[in-house]
């Protein structure tokens, strides 16, 4: 994931890749025969640690350790940390133009949503007086923080995105509450 955030999808190799690792051209070829191969087992891997991280949070909301605001926060910050986004973001834009890898990554991303589904039915409910699906609003709030990660990009204001962030935390509380237990 590093080389491909320093290269580029179509500049990452399997050799290159190998002497980032460490390890052979014969070993690598061995575990994963092509670039494709590591590429989704480096991408299933990164998503598996996301949405463990993710369910740590949850877990930390519903415990009452953060309120929902942190949770949001820390959300973030965990979107803008780390190569996690940006990493998943190149290889989506890559699978548009290669139709083998969409399709080979297409069960990495339905698991993935189904944990984050998982995730936000054991942890949220609707807010009083509100009849919102709380799966339909935390999804909402994750294209948020992907569009905000990729504003970022090209305008790395931090304080604009903290206001917007703000923003999208108030509406979130008229829409959801976390189930504390």
């Amino acid at each position: 994931m590093d080389l491909l955030m320093e290269v580029g999808y179509s500049n990452t190799t399997s050799l290159g890749i190998a002497k980032r690792a460490g390890v052979s051209r014969g070993a690598q070829t061995h575990h994963y025969p092509e670039k494709i191969d590591l590429i989704v087992a480096a991408t299933e891997d990164m998503f598996d640690g996301f949405a463990e991280g993710l369910a740590k949070l949850a877990a930390e909301l519903r415990s009452g350790k953060v309120s929902l605001d942190e949770f949001l926060g820390l959300v973030w910050k965990r979107m803008l940390e780390g190569d996690w986004f940006y990493a998943s973001l190149e290889i989506i834009v890559a699978a548009r133009g290669d139709e083998e890898l969409q399709r080979r990554l297409q069960p990495a991303i339905f698991s993935l949503h189904n944990r984050f589904e998982s995730i936000w039915r054991s942890t949220f409910a609707p807010a009083t007086g509100s009849s919102s699906d709380p799966v339909v609003i935390m999804n909402i709030v994750m294209n948020m923080c992907r569009g905000m990660a990729v504003q970022a990009v090209l305008r790395p204001d931090r304080e604009f995105l903290n206001d917007m962030l703000k923003e999208m935390a108030d509406l979130l509380q008229e829409k959801v509450a976390p189930i504390v237990k």
